[in-house]
């Protein structure tokens, strides 16, 4: 399922974007899921990280296209977003916010088609696995690689990422069920430790990314042999 989102404020635009989609994913056999919102601030409101690719107008009423792209940005890193424009000088600052490409309004269904390929070709070749966050009506997409470990925190949940934390209401079961069963382990009823961080163990005590966390006796010899079978195939 290819899931995209239109943020277009002309009816003639949108409706031609939406037909070029309709028609790529039929000859190329996929299912897809078009959203549409007419104006930056509608979308901002309404955003949550579930897209796999942007079509975004840079003059919309409200908050223009790039502005709205910065603001997905602190929340989503990993969409796809295409910059639709008729002034070629706006659509070349899309580097600022790490867009994919830009396609002028006018374009031909050739022309588009080219640019889905080139899109599906190198936004899905890694098949990165990642989490949809959520707390206090905030969510966030994370790739599970930036989760180092997660704490239980009262009755909540601490996700240590790469680059800061995270709180997130729920258990240390939903995240198990939630993240792949392959490369994260328990070593304490509090913490679920992504393997990869893990740096040295010792008697009560292991190393995850400069951090030292407890290992309790309960968990410590299933947690010894995850560790050893995951470095074992790496």
């Amino acid at each position: 399922m290819l899931n995209v989102c239109i943020v277009e404020d002309d009816s003639e635009d949108y409706g031609r974007l939406e037909r070029y989609i309709g028609r790529f994913c039929k000859e190329n056999g996929l299912e897809c899921r078009i959203d549409r919102f007419s104006d930056g601030l509608g979308f901002l409101e309404a955003y949550r990280p579930v897209y796999d690719l942007i079509f975004m107008d840079i003059q919309l009423p409200n908050i223009d296209g790039m502005e709205a792209a910065r603001r997905v940005r602190e929340t989503d890193r990993r969409v796809g977003i295409i910059f639709m424009t008729n002034l070629l000088k706006y659509a070349i600052r899309g580097y600022e916010v790490q867009a994919f490409d830009y396609i002028v309004k006018s374009v031909n269904y050739a022309d588009f088609s080219v640019r889905m390929k080139k899109f599906l070709k190198y936004s899905f070749k890694d098949g990165e696995p990642s989490v949809l966050l959520t707390f206090n009506g905030k969510t966030r997409r994370v790739e599970v690689r930036e989760i180092v470990y997660v704490e239980v925190v009262g009755h909540n949940l601490r996700y240590r990422l790469t680059d800061g934390e995270m709180m997130v209401h729920g258990s240390l079961i939903s995240a198990k069920q939630t993240l792949p069963a392959h490369g994260f382990a328990q070593c304490h009823s509090s913490y679920l430790v992504n393997l990869n961080y893990v740096q040295t163990l010792e008697k009560d005590e292991v190393q995850v990314a400069g951090e030292r966390l407890p290992i309790s006796r309960p968990k410590k010899r299933d947690f010894v042999t995850a560790v050893t079978r995951f470095i074992a195939q790496v």
